[in-house]
């Protein structure tokens, strides 16, 4: 495995500068409904049981879906498509900011490289149904939903896209990524390219997260929900949970970032270890990257952890790593997203995609 660290110092205005050319992609919003049945544990006791999830769960969810043209034409991507799944506490601005979106939307940059994206709120979360946050919205239900959705877009049914896609590339942050893995697991070849960010296969104490009922939180917003739908409790905590060190995001960002943050869920947060193993029929291409400030995913000084992904992988066609130097968490929101964004790049384009 090669694992790559990427160091610099960069202030926000050159990077500000340097995309900001970046145009702005076609892009067409939906609401899909997805017939979906899984496997959910019982979570009555109010802790994951031993053993494999085994409570039927089934139902047709909405799914708010954003799918984005490229900007840039590049015959050999042409059929390809990149799926970017959030992970907690986010919607689709994570992934496609419109705070300064030239600088923070990684859909922009895609596009400008000739992707197709489809970017989404995941299920019980933005515009999505919001169903029983506890014995619903869990992982394994959730994994169901991404395969069910990969599966449309293969087939040419995402709205707007008019066309089959033969190429995917799944882009996760954090519980997206723990998604991701529980994609490669199940359905092994489904997804051609993983890329995991703000990730790694090590224990979760969710725990650190400062969190409190969403509706609490943000009765405006929230009011209606039931009180397992939870979110980060103010700004200072969520950079202190999600961002780089002081200097190494712009606070408005975070201002930003605050008021347009969403929820997750109780089911979801007992789950989260469920498909943090390994994957051992996939066959495709691996790339984790990490903030090298990343307090949930990087237990060792500069994320050395991630060295050792390879193993989770053992028939992988390839599986590397990236560390970007003075970064937290959400990799997206701080000053060096375009950096970790041509990273992510220069790995895609080494493997043909």
């Amino acid at each position: 495995m090669i694992v790559t660290s990427v160091t610099f110092a960069l202030v926000a205005s050159a990077l500000s500068a340097l995309a900001a050319t970046l145009p702005t992609p076609r892009c067409v919003d939906s609401i899909m409904h997805f017939p979906v049945s899984a496997k959910n544990f019982n979570l009555s006791s109010g802790t994951l049981p031993p053993g494999p999830p085994n409570v039927p769960v089934s139902g047709s969810y909405g799914i708010q879906l954003r799918y984005c043209e490229p900007s840039m034409a590049v015959h050999s991507r042409k059929d390809t498509i990149q799926v970017l799944v959030h992970g907690i506490t986010y919607n689709t601005e994570y992934w496609d900011a419109s705070f300064q979106p030239n600088m923070y939307s990684y859909v922009r940059f895609a596009a400008a490289q000739g992707y197709a994206t489809l970017n989404m709120a995941r299920i019980g979360d933005g515009k999505s149904d919001r169903p029983d946050p506890i014995k619903v919205v869990q992982s394994p239900l959730e994994v169901a939903v991404l395969v069910n959705i990969i599966k449309a877009a293969r087939a040419g049914h995402i709205p707007g896209a008019n066309r089959k896609f033969g190429t995917i590339v799944y882009a996760g942050h954090s519980y997206g990524s723990i998604l991701l893995n529980g994609v490669v697991i199940s359905e092994p070849k489904l997804v051609d390219a993983a890329i995991f960010t703000g990730y790694a296969h090590v224990t979760i104490d969710a725990s650190q997260l400062s969190l409190q009922p969403a509706r609490d939180n943000n009765p405006a917003r929230f009011g209606h929900l039931p009180p397992d739908y939870i979110t980060t409790t103010n700004a200072s905590t969520r950079g202190a949970d999600f961002y780089g060190p002081a200097g190494s995001f712009d606070p408005a960002a975070l201002t930003f970032d605050e008021a347009h943050k969403d929820t997750a869920t109780t089911g979801g947060l007992l789950t989260v270890s469920y498909t943090i193993t390994t994957a051992p029929e996939f066959k495709g291409d691996v790339l984790t990257i990490n903030g090298d400030q990343d307090s949930f995913f990087c237990p060792e000084p500069n994320c050395a952890n991630i060295q050792g992904e390879g193993k989770f992988y053992p028939q992988a066609r390839s599986v590397e790593a990236a560390v970007t130097s003075g970064a937290g968490h959400s990799l997206n929101y701080q000053i060096t997203a375009q950096r970790s964004y041509g990273t992510i790049q220069a790995w895609l384009t080494r493997h043909g995609y």
